[in-house]
């Protein structure tokens, strides 16, 4: 009993704090309101204190948590106002700062964030994100010069007709406004950082992989190994959307757990204990290699969650677990709880494998049983495709009818297709010719991925394209959904 009023209690906070957050970004805010929510939630404590009644005190609970999420995204809201970059938007200017990302080169441009220190010789604070010519030599570090238009982000149309938040997505960086078309005036090389030696790493590997591997080969494993999607034809992309496996080129939480997933089975002679202890360092040692930005730590705990959950054969933990690392992270950045796809789509197929995996095991065809790998990946396919696909339909307005035999086709051979290719990397830094054998095996099961994904798109009404819908509508869908999972999952729990 004492542990599920503890869960109870974990789940009332986590969930309030939330709640709050979401208000704060969503409603217009008055002082009042966070009083009046903290002096009934402080009311409702003391009541429950007095009388022990459990359920008085959890919604005591809740509401004092809602009060400290309110708190805290009024306290972000003011910080980003005071850091925005928006009262200097202007025609042209000259900005001084620092790169503090790992800039991004696309086909013709590339792309870096820039914490200002001053604009046309004044003093200034908050970061920007420069658009400048592909070959720039910028890097993680360096103190620059630039001189272009500052300007208010836009939102835009994608080629599905969604209206994209740009300014949104941004803002879950830290970016508050844009240099298109960016001169660099001035550079002065960074110095060593830990930060910077890692990128350093990360480049030396990608330079290896497109020595060894053509186009479009070795843009698409950078993608499934690294997260980059810069030189995947868009043919190629549009055809991962529509198949429903773009996550695979997308480096998330589910990316880092198939890291794992291949060495558990190359492990799978030694104790259970020692095989998860080495994945689970394997997924950091990945998350380390890829730059270790904020993108993929939040993945890497999201990964190490659903791994904890599989080790312990405790949802219950793993549950929790989820709930804590979800709602940290919502404090630490709260707009990534509405603008960042890549952290919200990595909570919810999280969920949905905590909760729904187990029971939609349980309810496979018995043959299956004969097929364990088969069964995990149909199983995890499902838990994870139910939970991920109305977001999906929000962020990108795509919904495939074959993504179901889509993943379950292809997802098997992504872990080998990772390992192959980070063999064949790090095989390359010393001789290209030694890396021959496993550049070819990497090469079929790349080959194998896009041959699922450009099937898949080119079936007749393969796709649907679902209009613009309102937040409303997917916190419509996704409560019922919720209530859903969590009845399955503590009925499987009770058995």
């Amino acid at each position: 009993m004492e542990q599920d009023t503890s869960g109870a209690f974990l789940y009332s906070l986590t969930v309030g704090i939330v709640a709050g957050i979401t208000l704060s970004l969503t409603v217009p805010f008055s002082p009042a309101l966070l009083a009046c929510v903290l002096a009934f939630g402080l009311a409702l404590l003391a009541f429950g204190f007095f009388l022990r009644y459990k359920n008085v005190f959890l919604v005591a609970i809740f509401l004092a948590a809602v009060a400290l999420g309110l708190l805290r995204g009024e306290t972000f809201l003011f910080a980003q106002s005071a850091s925005s970059l928006l009262p200097y938007v202007s025609d042209t200017a000259t900005v001084e700062g620092v790169v503090v990302n790992d800039p991004e080169r696309r086909a013709v441009s590339l792309h870096a964030n820039i914490e200002v220190a001053a604009i046309n010789g004044t003093p200034a604070a908050g970061e920007l994100l420069a658009i400048l010519g592909r070959d720039e030599p910028l890097q993680y570090g360096d103190t620059v010069t630039l001189k272009g238009s500052i300007a208010e982000p836009e939102p835009f149309e994608t080629n599905t007709g969604h209206l994209f938040d740009y300014k949104g997505y941004l803002e879950a960086q830290g970016v508050s406004a844009v240099m298109q078309q960016a001169s660099l005036v001035g550079r002065k090389p960074a110095g060593l950082s830990a930060q910077g030696a890692l990128f350093t790493a990360k480049h030396y590997f990608e330079a290896s992989v497109e020595r060894l591997f053509p186009e479009p080969d070795g843009s698409l494993l950078e993608g499934i190994l690294l997260g980059e999607r810069r030189g995947i034809p868009q043919e190629l992309t549009r055809a991962f959307v529509a198949s429903s496996l773009v996550h695979v080129v997308v480096l998330s939480g589910h990316n880092i757990t198939i890291v794992s997933e291949g060495v558990f089975r190359a492990l799978s002679f030694l104790p259970r204990t020692a095989s998860y202890g080495v994945g689970a360092v394997l997924m950091i040692l990945f998350a380390l290699m890829t730059g270790a930005g904020a993108t993929t730590v939040r993945a890497l705990i999201m990964a190490l969650v659903a791994l904890l959950a599989r080790y312990l054969h405790r949802s219950t933990l793993a549950l929790r677990s989820l709930s804590v690392a979800g709602a940290a992270m919502v404090l630490w950045n709260p707009p990534s709880l509405i603008h960042d796809p890549s952290f919200i789509l990595s909570v919810l197929a999280t969920f949905g494998l905590i909760t729904l995996s187990p029971c939609i095991e349980k309810k496979l065809p018995e043959f299956l049983v004969r097929f364990p790998n088969v069964r995990s990946v149909i199983a995890t396919t499902l838990s994870v495709e139910v939970f991920v696909t109305p977001a999906l339909l929000y962020f990108s307005g795509t919904f495939s009818l074959f993504a179901l035999p889509a993943n379950i086709i292809a997802l098997p051979a992504v872990p080998f297709a990772m390992l192959a290719g980070f063999i064949a990397g790090l095989v390359g830094f010393v001789n290209p010719a030694l890396a021959l054998v496993p550049t070819f095996v990497c090469n079929l099961f790349l080959k194998w991925l896009m041959l699922v994904a450009t099937t898949t798109e080119s079936i007749p009404f393969s796709t649907l394209v679902a209009p613009q819908f309102a937040a409303w509508i997917l916190l419509a869908v996704y409560v019922p959904l919720t209530c859903f999972a969590i009845y399955l999952y503590r009925a499987a729990v009770k058995k």
